[in-house]
């Protein structure tokens, strides 16, 4: 069985490489060697875009035979060999691929292989095996002598013990007026310097993460999510950070009505997750916002009217600690945390929308992104506060983040 691809360090670098692999598959069904076979093409967009999708799972023989192949339920993978004859097929055609000179031409930075006995792809870095050499100049003591740039490619298998042995040799050009080696230096000192300030902030950040998610998530069995069944579909794609960090300390995430075996209440974590803010909180004074989704104008399910036109403008209510009054402020995209003293271990997210909802999640997920102080504030709750973080896209498009410490 082939070894779980590592987590990413963050979204970003898992969109990266959903990328790269889709980029690769494109080029492999545009080659001559599968250009020829539409079948052998269409099997390896499945099997990779399940694999891109996590549900590595589901790629079993008789699986794949009924989703792909069309088979009905009563089909026996050992009375008809399709897929097994076809994952060969395409395994040759691979093989051909990457054997041949085009695909030796093609820039890229992964290989899409499938494994003898499975159905599940493998997605192979691609490391360079030759480096350039460029040399611009000598430095000699204090002062810098100038020579024409030669650049060099050496082949590292075969590579001599010096490389500046093979170089061509050229006239030394024109001396550059001494430098001192502290000027040199300048630039190298600042570099260090800011390098060194944004790796303090990056620890801070990391331990902050660390101390967030430790409270919620260590010696835990499960956490659990909370979404009603008629947002389920339309807030899956939202949950996957969720799911990500779950995964990070080995407890499962599961939906509420799903079954819990031997997990005590005391051993989970929750998180509810709706579209607005829920009654019965809205009512409670420790909050400063609130996220109120109108009906639809246009309730008639026949009707042609896009969903986003058919809908008045969420609002979020604003009641700044520091007055009595509340404010009302449009937004069309924004998602609300909300933690409170006397139920620490769940999260309450509202959203207007699931990628909103996602843009939360990965605020708290992604440690770089994580929001600073928050935790001193989670940590220092009671019973007369509560701790929110809002984040949502002003008038040009810009995603703002704000945390409020809100009390009775």
């Amino acid at each position: 069985m082939a070894a779980s691809p590592p987590l990413p360090k963050s979204f970003e670098d898992a969109a990266r490489h959903h990328v790269a692999v889709e980029a690769e598959l494109e080029r492999i069904c545009g080659s001559a060697h599968f250009r020829t076979s539409k079948r052998s093409c269409e099997f390896l967009r499945y099997i990779v875009r399940v694999t891109l999708d996590g549900r590595m799972d589901s790629l079993k023989e008789r699986t794949i035979g009924i989703d792909l192949f069309g088979r009905d339920t009563s089909y026996e993978p050992s009375s008809d060999a399709s897929v097994r004859v076809r994952a060969n097929e395409v395994r040759k055609r691979l093989t051909s691929y990457y054997a041949s000179s085009v695909a030796a031409a093609e820039t890229c930075s992964l290989k899409i292989q499938l494994p003898t006995g499975s159905y599940v792809p493998r997605f192979t870095p691609v490391e360079a095996n030759t480096v350039s050499l460029v040399l611009q100049g000598t430095l000699q003591g204090n002062y810098i002598t100038a020579s024409p740039a030669a650049p060099v490619s050496l082949d590292l298998p075969s590579a001599p013990a010096s490389p500046f042995a093979v170089l061509p040799q050229h006239p030394i050009g024109s001396v550059v007026p001494p430098v001192q080696a502290l000027t040199l230096m300048r630039p190298a000192l600042f570099a260090l310097l800011v390098c060194a300030l944004l790796l303090r902030h990056q620890m801070e950040n990391r331990e902050e993460y660390l101390r967030f998610w430790d409270r919620l998530l260590s010696g835990r069995s499960a956490m659990v999510l909370s979404v009603s069944p008629q947002d389920r579909v339309s807030l899956a794609s939202s949950l996957y950070p969720l799911v990500w960090v779950a995964g990070r300390y080995g407890v499962d995430a599961t939906m509420q009505e799903d079954s819990l075996t031997d997990a005590k209440p005391d051993a989970t974590s929750s998180v509810r997750v709706s579209y607005a803010t829920p009654r019965e909180v809205i009512a409670d004074r420790r909050l400063r916002w609130t996220l109120t989704i109108p009906a639809v104008r246009n309730p008639d399910a026949s009707s042609s009217l896009p969903k986003a036109s058919a809908q008045l403008p969420a609002q979020l209510l604003d009641g700044h600690p520091s007055g009595t009054s509340v404010s009302a402020m449009s937004v069309s995209s924004a998602a609300l945390l909300t933690i409170l003293s006397e139920d620490a271990s769940t999260l309450r997210i509202q959203g207007t929308d699931a990628d909103a909802i996602r843009r939360l999640l990965e605020e708290l997920t992604v440690e770089r992104n994580f929001p600073s102080g928050l935790v001193e504030q989670v940590e220092h709750l009671d019973g007369r506060h509560g701790v929110q973080v809002l984040v949502y896209r002003d008038t040009a498009g810009e995603w703002r983040r704000n945390i409020s410490w809100g009390g009775a």
